[in-house]
């Protein structure tokens, strides 16, 4: 990818990236993760926008799952009250 390539996309997506040039390569900031990477101008040059972007993002992008009543469900599209009855619920160990 070249470098400007990469700048424009990383402009293109403002609301979730932050990137400055210094020591010899560009730091890029994940907003959403809170994560910062520095990429060297010759890493750049070897990977894609998806190689890149998957390095900021530094394995943060899990979903909670969880079982209830036989269905298994992603919690991240639960609202306030659902997450606290999730929070409050009794945890045990299966052995």
């Amino acid at each position: 990818m070249e470098l400007q390539e990469l700048k424009d996309k990383l402009t293109s997506e403002k609301q979730s990236f932050e990137f400055n040039e210094e020591d010899g390569g560009i730091y890029i900031r994940n907003k959403r993760y809170d994560t910062k990477i520095h990429a060297s101008y010759e890493a750049v040059e070897k990977h894609d926008w998806n190689t890149i972007k998957a390095q900021t993002v530094a394995g943060r992008d899990v979903n909670h799952i969880t079982r209830v009543t036989g269905y298994f469900t992603i919690v991240e599209g639960w609202n306030k009250g659902k997450i606290g009855e999730l929070r409050d619920r009794y945890k045990s160990q299966v052995k």
